[in-house]
């Protein structure tokens, strides 16, 4: 009997896909290799549904460890706002059936295919191809090229699914899937949070210079045409308290940190001698309560204003090599300066998006305590003797050693919460 390694996307489409299988006399096995689904409670729910699968139809599963960080790094850097069935897709078909192609190989299957080509949202001659792909990196394994869709495939699918009770998702996979943003570009804008006024949630206004670029508290942005990122993007925020929105920034600057860190692995760090308020490496952290961090110097600003039942989130992110004015040289840093650092402003702008997206959606659906823990484990602040002043004149700043971004999105300086100001490192406690 020929041994079959059969990749599982999910347990409905695979309900489909067994009996097919088993009925030419295959000794069917389900490998469940699927890192692009965008959280581990989601990958394990499709798991569970593939097992119950697997026992109905008393076959064997295995299931490669969840790595969705490796994913975001091989597959989508670059790739965020591919439209589905684009590119980004190809790539993750590739990625996936590379594992199984590698697991059929080792485990001495004589043949591997995939259940992707039940869906009606996933072209069988892109999935084959990948495969062709995957037998290139993988020699000496071979791949059956099964169309599962043909004949009714997926009308049996949804049927066996719903007789099983099996868990059927509402979308592909991965956080990008999830996202649908339109964009609206101009060379020379005052400023494409003005421009934002006017867009609807999903709307994403860009520029490559701003004549009036702002930051918080009137401060100004400043920036050479076409060397950053100058975007804003407009969020719904209906039903949700004034207190809720005010912890969009942080959610936002999660989005920014998330969406640069797969752009700096393997960088080296830059040295910056015994200067005791910046940190070495090249991970960018969140500074309460709307800055983006690296190497203790910024590389991104944002700006969230309210706009009814919307938020114009705006985001300023230092993308090519620039040479900054005196007074901002200690303060401000590049992705360009950062050694082996290969990015571009539209790469930059759309891992950005990609994580915003996915990001946003927690926030709204479960609240800002749901984000919070990624937040904080990226908090420049925390451990830091600070002081925070609510505007630029405020006589008296609160100050003290700063115990972290707290769950409410305020700031604990010397054991008082701040809910909004600037803060200012007097000393590093790291």
């Amino acid at each position: 009997m020929s041994r079959m390694l059969l990749h599982v996307c999910c347990g409905p489409c695979a309900s489909a896909c067994v009996p097919a299988l088993k009925a030419t006399g295959k000794d069917v096995t389900l490998l469940f290799a699927n890192s692009n689904i965008d959280t581990r409670e989601e990958f394990e729910t499709r798991l569970r549904s593939a097992e119950r699968l697997a026992a109905a139809d008393g076959v064997s599963i295995v299931a490669l460890p969840y790595d969705h960080e490796e994913w975001l790094r091989e597959v989508a850097v670059g790739y965020e706002h591919e439209p589905e069935k684009g590119a980004r897709c190809a790539r993750c078909f590739r990625y996936n059936l590379t594992k199984a192609a590698a697991y059929a190989k080792a485990h001495g299957f004589d043949s591997f295919t995939t259940s992707l080509t039940v869906s009606p949202h996933k072209p069988t001659p892109v999935v084959f191809a990948a495969a062709a792909d995957a037998t290139e990196t993988v020699t000496g394994v071979r791949w059956e090229p099964w169309n599962f869709k043909a004949h009714g495939g997926f009308v049996r699918s949804v049927e066996r699914a719903k007789a099983l009770g099996l868990y059927r998702q509402n979308y592909c996979g991965c956080e990008f899937s999830k996202s649908r943003w339109t964009f609206h570009h101009k060379r020379e804008t005052e400023s494409t949070n003005l421009d934002a006024r006017a867009g609807n949630p999903g709307d994403v206004f860009t520029a490559d210079y701003q004549t009036a670029g702002r930051g918080r508290l009137n401060h100004k942005w400043h920036s050479p045409p076409g060397a950053n990122l100058l975007m804003s993007a407009v969020l719904s925020v209906g039903g949700l308290s004034p207190e809720a929105v005010s912890t969009l920034p942080l959610v936002v600057g999660l989005a920014v940190s998330r969406g640069l860190s797969p752009f700096l692995s393997g960088t080296v760090p830059i040295s910056f001698g015994d200067c005791p308020h910046r940190p070495t490496g090249t991970v960018p952290m969140i500074k309460w309560p709307n800055d983006v961090l690296i190497e203790g110097r910024k590389v991104a600003g944002i700006l969230c204003e309210r706009n009814g039942d919307k938020v114009i989130a705006g985001m300023g992110v230092n993308v090519k090599p620039q040479i900054f004015p005196e007074d901002l040289q200690e303060k401000a840093i590049s992705l360009g300066s950062l050694p082996n650092f290969k990015g571009t402003v539209p790469k930059v702008r759309n891992a950005i998006l990609g994580e915003l997206g996915k990001w946003h959606g927690i926030w709204s659906e479960k609240g800002f305590g749901a984000v919070w823990p990624q937040i904080a484990a990226l908090d420049f602040l925390k451990g830091r003797t600070i002081s925070v002043g609510q505007t630029d004149d405020d006589a008296v700043p609160v100050a003290g050693v700063c115990g972290g971004i707290q769950p409410d999105g305020s700031l604990d300086v010397g054991g008082v919460k701040v809910y909004a100001g600037e803060a200012h490192v007097l000393c590093s406690g790291l």
